[in-house]
């Protein structure tokens, strides 16, 4: 048996949860339009998803794959960066000894 209050609380609750499913239609519909908005020539604006929200960068970022992904571009950054120094070193020792 429920009280009257709890029927209460319990109708306001589908009418909340009603009024959210009503907003993320609209929402949706919303987003719906602007995906398919098209430049003067007739080309769509948005070409994939990804250019809208990138999820899985927002995966990886909630996993920690994000700071896993930067360690990586660091140390090759650093690599290319020896290298680079490396290349200037060699091209420096031959002008030395070219001349």
């Amino acid at each position: 048996m429920m009280t009257m209050e709890e029927l209460h609380l319990r109708e306001q609750a589908h009418d909340l949860r009603s009024i959210d499913e009503h907003e993320l239609l609209t929402n949706f519909a919303f987003e719906n339009r602007a995906v398919q908005g098209a430049d003067k020539d007739g080309n769509y604006v948005v070409k994939n998803p990804s250019q809208i929200i990138d999820f899985k960068k927002i995966r990886n970022k909630i996993t920690g794959e994000i700071e896993k992904e930067q360690a990586k571009v660091n140390q090759l950054k650093e690599l290319s960066d020896r290298a680079k120094r490396a290349r200037e070193e060699a091209l420096q020792e031959l002008k030395k000894g070219g001349n």
